[in-house]
């Protein structure tokens, strides 16, 4: 094929795309001009290398340094980008470079989730937020906006009145030095010593008579709303306290057994296989699954995350579809250790429709809920519907989960950070 038909073949695929989350906007065989790279692809990128083949990495790596969005491949590490399990380009399965042709450049682009339009009818919609606002107005003295040159990249908490606050950690460790917004100022902010494996940073500022939070002690229900506060005593979202505090470190996981596809009234499984939970409880290839465990289930990830956040184990009810007519069951969640190709799987899917924390997962102790928040949102208190400060928010895990840190131990993390023999004070 010569170079003009090749062209001809990708303008062709480019009319194609619309993948689910990521848009990949051009395949040329020259280098386009360089696009500015935006502050959430740059994160995506980030959090993609780790599971990428060294020299697709380095490619990856090349395009963030050079601040733009194309990434330049051969055809064979195309090939190992496309067919890599964590790959959520989902149009570039579409693509078969020629090795005659050399190099090619793919140009990657993002819809905007932070400019989405909430509809009325949604939780987080602007009107029902602000009516919480009264909520949050004490628990806003308490917090601080963690910055890096002109962004925001995470959420402060204030533990001492002499300037000690805590942040998530692998958000603010690679962008050191960075600055707090106290009192309506920016001023530096050190880094004096991290949990590394709850990612809490311990920052000390040079400001007295600051407002230290106020944890508290009471218990959270399972279904009851909770609250993220923002800055400017404003309200960031409206939340459902989703599963009670436990390990998210790597390990055994509870495992349905199931292919999930999306179909047009839930989600449609198959390759059911003998010995699988899902085998157990009745369910066959073909039926489509509505409801998991009390929740509504629309979307794969909508699935994968009802079952992630069980234990291997627990009795779900399951309500399916099976030739049209509704039907429930009850399963067992199996375990399994993920790991290889499913693991990279999961992930992919579990990112999809989101921004995922730098640091999303493997936590010692953490409770979850469903508040929709953005990465840079983490490392600031999360509150029950009377105020109470009943953790801190530690990582946007996936498309319905979010991570946060009980208040019970907090406290013991933050007393161990600021023991004076261990942290250094000016």
């Amino acid at each position: 094929m010569d170079q003009q038909k090749f062209l001809s073949r990708m303008a062709i695929e480019k009319t194609l795309i619309g993948a689910v989350f990521f848009l990949l906007a051009l395949l040329v065989v020259a280098p386009p001009a360089i696009a500015q790279m935006p502050r959430d692809l740059r994160d995506q990128f980030e959090r993609l290398i780790p599971d990428l083949d060294p020299e697709v990495a380095k490619r990856f790596q090349c395009a963030m340094d050079a601040g733009c969005c194309v990434v330049e491949f051969t055809p064979d590490q195309f090939r190992k980008f496309r067919d890599n399990p964590v790959n959520p380009f989902e149009d570039t399965y579409k693509i078969e470079p020629d090795d005659d042709l050399g190099n090619i450049s793919l140009n990657f682009e993002m819809p905007s989730l932070r400019n989405r339009r909430v509809e009325p009818s949604e939780r987080q919609n602007e009107a029902l937020l602000s009516t919480l606002a009264p909520v949050v107005q004490n628990v806003a003295d308490s917090m601080v906006g963690v910055w890096k040159d002109d962004r925001m990249v995470a959420l402060g908490t204030i533990v001492s009145s002499d300037g000690h606050i805590i942040t998530k950690a692998s958000e603010v460790q690679k962008r050191a030095p960075v600055q707090c917004v106290v009192n309506g100022e920016k001023v530096s902010a050190r880094i004096e010593r991290i949990d590394e494996q709850s990612d809490i940073a311990l920052l000390k500022v040079g400001v007295d008579n600051l407002k230290a939070i106020s944890w508290s002690d009471s218990s959270t229900e399972t279904g009851s709303f909770i609250i993220t506060p923002g800055i400017e005593k404003t309200v960031v979202a409206l939340g459902t306290y989703a599963a009670s505090p436990r390990s998210t470190v790597s390990g055994e996981q509870a495992f349905l057994g199931v292919n999930p596809d999306k179909a047009a009234h839930g989600v449609m499984v198959s390759e059911i296989q003998e010995g699988d939970a899902s085998f157990n409880a009745g369910l066959i290839d073909g039926d489509v699954i509505t409801e998991m465990g009390g929740e509504a289930i629309v979307e794969v990830g909508d699935l994968v995350n009802a079952v992630r956040r069980h234990h291997p184990g627990d009795k779900v009810e399951i309500r399916f579809l099976r030739g049209g007519q509704p039907m429930s069951t009850r399963a067992t969640l199996a375990g399994r250790n993920l790991s290889g190709e499913q693991a990279a799987r999961f992930k992919m899917m579990n990112r999809m429709g989101t921004i995922v924390s730098r640091r999303a997962d493997n936590f010692p102790f953490v409770f979850q809920h469903d508040a929709p928040l953005f990465p840079e949102h983490c490392g600031g208190p999360v509150v029950d519907l009377d105020g109470e400060v009943i953790g801190i928010n530690i990582a946007r895990q996936g498309r319905a989960s979010t991570l946060a840190i009980p208040a019970s131990r907090v406290r013991d993390i933050v007393k161990e950070l600021t023991r004076s023999n261990v942290a250094a004070r000016p």
